[in-house]
């Protein structure tokens, strides 16, 4: 890097190294030549050296050369360099002037005698080389020029050339008028330039040239062409050669081993010989460089084939408009895009593609080089395109690279974007409708900030939220079914949170702000991001106190009927039963067949109004069990034997798989649901097939099972068998009688005692019917029931 942080190639920097030494080297010359003349200053000049010495004043000016090189060499010198320069330079003008006009008029040396007087050697006057001082005036002159590019430039480098070719002449003529001329005499006779002024002036020429290698001369034989290649090579064989050449064969000739007559042969064999190997030389240069040449030209058609298979692959159609505005490229997805045959399109406007041209329609984002704009394709149908545009410089003018992109398919994206950001609008507002008006409260708790959003009917029941309500906020006004206050964890939307899964619904009891206590059924599920994240929970809770109010409106209602039903149907049984025994006694068959049918009617409607009763009872929890320490064994038993028929007996079958312990139980209301299963068992199982009771102990729980070999349930009729008033198939069509109350109160017994019923069937593989009850009364932290493993169709009923 030079001062101005520009690259250098490595000849320029080379040429720039040559410059410092010359800078050191020509004021070096210059002092030695000062002190050479100053150590032979009383010897006669002829015999002092055998050869012309330098004049004081020429070592002078060597020095003031060498100075002024080395302040003009920076790039950017100060001014004061500059000035200090050009004063050094003007000392070698006066020196060189002084030195030609004594020279021209024959005027005496004037410092070579004041010196000659001074040190009392008249002898030692030395008179110069004509030579000398026109190459120091030419180089004295080369520094004096402004440093500028252009014609200036020239003018420096031929003066510089011009005091080389002058230096040279000398430098020769030291080295090859002895070996040619008939006295053996420099040229000029007895004023041949000093060695040390030859090499000098050499330095001081060649340093001149290089301090500036990016141009003029120096530019040319630096650069990387292949005119500098060759002039970096030829110029300096060219001017050395015949030097060094005449140097050696003067060595050999005063030694004695050339003879006159064979100097100039030699000289000019090994001359043609030394061309011949410069030509030689060149040549093998010239392959070299044409090897690279090729290699270079392998290497840039690779690349140019990597860039066109790149520019052909790039998913975006590509143009390449030259300035007058023609294609020179259209890559295939242009033509795919454009529906046009690339042949059809080189040479052609690109206004053909782009109606409104490639610096027509819109600015994107305020660039310039990125536009908006409609193309047209063959068939004549528009394609919004967008463009990105830049300049492409080439050796015949500037080009435009335009990449284009076809933004159909984003524009229609947009459209159904827009268009599903509308709908989505539409049902936010429909979805925001159904939850300001829903008789239903609901709430959304964010579990990151803590924070609710409730609709209209959750502020009803919670009463006015404050804003940014927190989550908690309202805990210590719920309460558990029994009055128990909740906790935090105990929260539906907690335990949601916590499990990712739906909870509820779950009953709690809420204190209103006025201080009454409201059931409310609450349901927590939790809220989903697209990436199956957890945003929140949503909560929602139903006011249960007008479903309680229509429960408790339909128990008395239901109390109210059966008592005004019971009271009639005792009247017409007594009045029945009376005329059946007067009939028998007359001996009346038929009417006493029609008497019989009365009380059996009677006692239907009696147990339908018993079965009414007792489910509004057990639905309302207004029973209490009259629970007592029972041996199941022997409790079954004689269930089997009271309400089995004695004709049914044999079909029944009663297996205890493990000891029973003695289990607190309501005797008469488990007789009642072990009594309809063997009903049941009995009138669907075939008449042929076994009825297994089972009972086993398990854990604190008693189970037993009653089997039947019958039709089986559906899928559908196990889920909703102990359901109220639901009835199956099957007994829609064997029994007209029924109310389908009785599996609903078994199972309203059963789960009065805490235990569980459930069924397992399968289509066409029988039925069975299990309950379990606990050994004592249960606990609160007493485990879970146990079920029965469960196939397919089964149901477990909590």
């Amino acid at each position: 890097m030079n001062r101005t942080w520009r690259a250098q190639s490595r000849s320029q920097a080379m040429a720039r190294a040559l410059a410092w030494v010359a800078v050191a080297g020509a004021p070096l010359l210059g002092l030695l030549s000062l002190a050479g003349w100053a150590v032979f200053a009383h010897s006669p000049w002829p015999e002092a050296a055998g050869m012309p010495m330098t004049a004081p004043r020429t070592g002078v000016a060597l020095v003031l050369g060498g100075v002024a090189l080395g302040l003009y060499l920076p790039t950017r010198p100060s001014r004061a360099r500059r000035r200090l320069s050009s004063l050094c330079a003007v000392g070698m003008c006066l020196i060189a002037c002084i030195s030609l006009l004594q020279e021209v008029a024959g005027l005496p040396p004037a410092l070579e005698s004041f010196l000659a007087r001074t040190f009392g050697v008249l002898s030692a006057t030395i008179l110069p080389s004509p030579l000398t001082p026109l190459s120091v005036l030419f180089l004295g002159i080369a520094l004096l020029l402004p440093d500028r590019a252009g014609t200036r430039q020239v003018w420096r480098d031929a003066l510089v050339v011009a005091a080389l070719l002058v230096a040279l002449l000398g430098f020769n003529g030291l080295l090859l008028g002895p070996l040619f001329a008939s006295g053996g005499e420099s040229l000029p006779p007895r004023r041949g330039m000093g060695l040390y002024t030859a090499l000098a002036v050499l330095l001081l020429g060649v340093g001149l040239l290089c301090a500036r290698p990016e141009r003029g001369l120096a530019g040319r034989i630096t650069r990387d062409t292949l005119g500098g290649f060759l002039a970096r090579r030829l110029v300096p064989v060219a001017i050395l050669g015949p030097s060094l050449l005449g140097a050696a064969l003067s060595l050999l000739s005063l030694e004695g081993m050339l003879g006159r007559e064979a100097k100039l042969p030699i000289f000019a064999t090994l001359l043609s010989a030394g061309g011949a190997v410069l030509v030689l030389l060149s040549a093998r240069a010239l392959d070299t460089l044409e090897a690279g040449r090729r290699r270079a030209t392998a290497a840039l058609e690779a690349s140019e084939a990597r860039y066109r298979g790149l520019l052909e692959t790039t998913p975006e159609p590509l143009l390449i408009v030259d300035p007058e505005g023609l294609l020179r490229f259209v890559n295939a997805e242009a033509e795919r895009v454009f529906g046009h045959p690339r042949e059809s399109l080189l040479g052609r406007e690109v206004e053909l593609l782009v109606p409104e041209g490639l610096f027509g329609g819109r600015s994107l984002g305020g660039l310039s080089n990125a536009r908006a704009m409609h193309g047209l394709r063959a068939d004549g149908t528009r394609v919004p395109l967008e463009a990105r545009l830049r300049q492409v410089p080439g050796p015949e003018g500037g080009s435009l690279l335009a990449v284009l992109r076809d933004v159909t398919e984003r524009e229609r994206a947009t459209d159904r974007l827009r268009a599903a950001h509308e709908e989505a609008e539409v049902q936010r507002g429909l979805l925001q409708a159904v939850l300001n008006h829903a008789p239903v409260g609901v709430l959304f708790i964010d579990p990151e900030q803590g924070t609710l959003v409730s609709n209209p009917f959750a502020e009803t029941l919670l009463g006015p939220l404050p804003a940014r309500a927190k989550r908690g906020s309202y805990l210590s006004r719920l309460r558990h079914p029994d009055g128990r206050p909740m906790k935090m964890e105990e929260l539906p939307s907690s335990r949601a949170a916590k499990s990712g899964e739906v909870v509820g619904p779950v009953e709690v009891k809420l204190v209103r702000p006025d201080g009454r206590t409201t059931p409310v059924l609450i349901t927590a599920a939790p809220v989903l991001g697209p990436q199956g994240e957890q945003r929140g929970v949503v909560v929602t809770g139903h006011d249960l106190t007008p479903h309680r109010e229509l429960e408790r409106l339909r128990e008395e209602y239901v109390s109210l009927i059966s008592h005004d039903l019971r009271n009639p149907l005792q009247g017409i049984t007594l009045r029945a039963s009376m005329l059946l025994r007067a009939l028998k006694e007359r001996h009346l068959e038929r009417e006493e067949l029609l008497t019989d049918a009365i009380l059996r009617n009677v006692a239907w409607m009696s147990s339908m109004i018993e079965e009414l009763l007792e489910g509004s009872r057990l639905e309302s929890r207004r029973i209490e069990l009259r629970r007592e320490r029972t041996d199941v064994v022997r409790f079954l038993e004689d269930v089997l034997e009271r309400d089995v028929p004695p004709d049914l007996r044999e079909r029944f079958r009663l297996e205890v798989t493990t000891p029973l312990p003695m289990t607190w139980v309501d005797a008469r209301r488990l007789e009642r649901v072990l009594s309809n299963l063997l009903g049941n068992a009995a009138k669907y199982g075939p008449p042929d097939k076994p009825v297994v009771v089972r009972a086993s102990s398990r854990e604190g729980w008693v189970v037993v099972s009653v089997r039947d070999e019958g039709p089986g349930l559906a899928r559908e009729d196990t889920e909703h068998v102990f359901d109220k008033y639901y009835r199956t198939r099957q007994g829609s069509a064997s029994d007209t009688q029924g109310l389908g109350l009785g599996l609903y109160i078994c199972r309203l017994i059963i789960e009065a005692h805490g235990g569980h019923i459930w069924v397992e069937s399968e289509p066409g593989r029988g039925a069975t019917f299990c309950f379990s009850v606990p050994t004592a009364p249960k606990d609160p932290a007493s485990p879970e029931p146990p079920l029965l493993p469960e196939g397919p169709g089964s149901k477990g009923i909590t």
